[in-house]
């Protein structure tokens, strides 16, 4: 059959119609087929066609390069090669999933399989499954899209559709914070790229790009998260703290003497505080892609410190949890009465005592971060190398010079000054 598709001329001239003209470029009669599609009005499109066991399949691919198409549109050529290329991963995603019937992997698919694994791991998880659940599975359209036929336009059309609040309005009920949707944003990056290396065989060698562009985050300078307190004010808070409740209060203390995240606190162990020693050994927070674990930091605890954690280390194992508090079970007539002691797991378990201690303290609006601000700061207050203040905080000497850049020029002007020649 005589080719009719091959150039824009050739298909200015054909009827628009609904079924695609078919052409067939490999294998002969059931092989692959290019299709093209005439639309009424504008520009045509690319269709590519293979049967595979009895199984005819079919998808778009892109737009013709026919007069008044947008520039990516693919010529005849090349739409042959990305047909020959769909009907490869076609071949191989069959070959993989033999006769059990899966189905072609899709956004939801994807966000399943690594909320799975992610619960299995952290219990974070449960938070990250509410999240996705609410922003992103709801979205019937794009939960279906397959892996396949994802691009960073798809994933844009849905951020659009998302209810997102400028920095600087007050918080609306229904309106999702900028730092939520960067948070979002994290988890489907990581729940999509894990699919794209596992179907990696039957995907589009573009898609990594496609996730990486459609999932960037965006710029947030959100005024809370640069919070830095006094010595004053962190003893404020600590005394409210204990006052509030006396396992909170030592979580507290920890966090405010060290500067350490949530995560690290939680996962500290019995035999982590070394008070002979003056220090406590901070095991390495999760962030990063490097699956090995992370050295733990020995970071100098004070006197006073260690005195209020004196009650988490008498007569306890050093395998033991260091910081616990009560779990409570509903008893008779609906009340509520104490269970057992149990870790602290979630970062969410703080926020009613953290409400209570910053009333308490007179500080309202600070949020329990501003504790690693101002350790940080403290630090680089006190002519700490750069180096060291990163390593105490678990994190970057890049990050430190990117973030608390001009503590460190008050800093360094400071330690100048001292060594100045007096005339």
């Amino acid at each position: 059959m005589a080719t009719i598709i091959d150039t824009p001329s050739k298909r200015a001239k054909l009827a628009p119609r609904r079924n695609p003209y078919w052409q067939g470029i490999s294998g002969g009669r059931g092989g692959v087929s290019l299709g093209y599609r005439r639309a009424v009005k504008g520009f045509g499109s690319w269709v590519a066609k293979v049967v595979l066991d009895g199984r005819r399949l079919e998808e778009g691919l892109a737009s013709a390069d026919d007069d008044g198409a947008p520039a990516e549109a693919l010529t005849y050529r090349a739409a042959v090669a990305a047909a020959l290329e769909w009907s490869r991963r076609q071949t191989e995603a069959l070959e993989r999933r033999g006769d059990d019937g899966a189905a072609e992997p899709t956004v939801a698919s994807a966000i399943a399989e690594y909320l799975g694994a992610r619960e299995r791991q952290t219990v974070s998880g449960k938070i990250a499954r509410g999240r996705m659940t609410n922003h992103i599975l709801a979205d019937v359209a794009f939960a279906a899209t397959k892996l396949s036929q994802l691009r960073s336009s798809t994933i844009e059309a849905w951020r659009g559709r998302l209810a997102v609040r400028d920095e600087d309005d007050e918080p609306t009920a229904g309106q999702m914070a900028p730092a939520t949707l960067n948070r979002l944003l994290t988890d489907l990056r990581a729940a999509l790229n894990a699919a794209a290396e596992r179907y990696r065989r039957e995907l589009p060698a573009h898609l990594p790009l496609e996730i990486k562009v459609g999932t960037r985050a965006i710029s947030v300078q959100t005024v809370a998260r640069k919070q830095l307190l006094t010595d004053d004010e962190v003893r404020r808070l600590v005394d409210a703290a204990f006052g509030v409740d006396d396992d909170f209060g030592m979580l507290v203390i920890v966090a405010a003497a060290t500067g350490a995240r949530f995560s690290q606190i939680a996962a500290l162990r019995v035999r982590d505080v070394q008070a002979a020693r003056g220090r406590v050994m901070m095991p390495g927070s999760r962030k990063g892609r490097s699956r090995s674990a992370k050295a733990a930091v020995a970071v100098p605890l004070s006197s006073a410190v260690l005195a209020r954690l004196a009650p988490a280390l008498d007569g306890r194992r050093g395998d033991e949890p260091l910081l616990t508090r009560w779990a409570y079970k509903r008893a008779e007539r609906l009340k509520w009465e104490r269970d057992r002691r149990v870790p602290w797991r979630a970062a969410y378990e703080i926020e009613r005592p953290w409400s209570a201690t910053v009333a308490a303290a007179e500080l309202p609006g600070t949020i329990m971060y501003a504790f690693r601000h101002s350790s940080i700061v403290r630090g680089l207050a006190a002519g700490l190398p750069v180096r060291l203040v990163a390593a105490l905080h678990d994190t970057s000497s890049d990050m430190i010079e990117a973030h608390y850049a001009a503590h460190i020029v008050d800093a360094t002007e400071e330690l100048a000054r001292r060594v100045a020649l007096v005339a």
